[in-house]
């Protein structure tokens, strides 16, 4: 049996009013939860193996590694645009070629 901590914010369990007249902070509340798992047998002839495969946490997807080198990716490219536009005092569309700055051209 496995046990795993929940907490569920419930305005009756941490002593909040539906008026919030209290001047006290919001209290939450965590709960004990119990969940079974019981895994499903093996067919007849079927044998469990004998060691589980060690397998290294991946490297690549929607995982905390991915997004760290993400969000140093943009620093360094928002740097970097920083660093061009200071040494050519024009911004990166104008350089490439783009006109800015004129309004849409229809204005009263």
């Amino acid at each position: 049996m496995a046990t795993s901590l929940c907490s569920r914010s419930c305005s009756a369990a941490a002593g909040r009013t539906a008026a919030f007249s209290s001047n006290r902070p919001a209290v939450r509340v965590a709960r004990a939860c119990t969940v079974r798992v019981q895994a499903v047998k093996p067919p007849a002839g079927v044998t469990l193996p004998p060691k589980q495969p060690d397998v290294p946490p991946p490297k690549n997807g929607f995982v905390d590694y991915a997004e760290k080198i993400n969000s140093r990716a943009a620093m360094i490219g928002f740097f970097a645009l920083l660093a061009v536009e200071g040494i050519f005092g024009k911004g990166l569309l104008e350089l490439v070629g783009i006109t800015t700055g004129n309004g849409l051209g229809f204005e009263l």
